[in-house]
């Protein structure tokens, strides 16, 4: 059940999984896995914030840039926002199944698999 409420609740279902039920470790793939996809989330708007600000300082082709590099973050939330729904159709069947880019981000925080 906290595999699925994880993905229902994005950061509070996640964080919930952990605390209740850490040693199911279906709850804890999905609920590691989606703090993680949050976080990569987040972590490319920040990216994207702090080089758009950054380029923007250039005259004229800066700003271009700028913009150019927003296609990435909202190419970056297509992908795992689809990639949530397949997880969580993945939490509703009991199968451990990770997002490739967001396990990056999940590994590092959680260790492998959330362990």
């Amino acid at each position: 059940m906290f595999a699925v409420l994880a993905y229902a609740l994005p950061l509070l279902g996640g964080l919930l999984g952990l605390a209740i039920d850490r040693g199911n470790s279906l709850t804890r793939v999905h609920a590691t896995q989606s703090i993680g996809a949050l976080l990569t989330m987040a972590l490319s708007l920040l990216v994207w914030a702090v080089a758009g600000y950054l380029l923007a300082l250039v005259p004229v082709i800066g700003p271009i840039f700028s913009i150019s590099l927003f296609s990435l973050v909202i190419a970056m939330a297509i992908f795992l926002a689809v990639n949530w729904v397949i997880s969580l159709y993945f939490a509703l069947r009991g199968e451990e199944r990770t997002i490739p880019l967001a396990d990056r981000v999940t590994t590092r925080l959680f260790g492998e698999a959330g362990a």
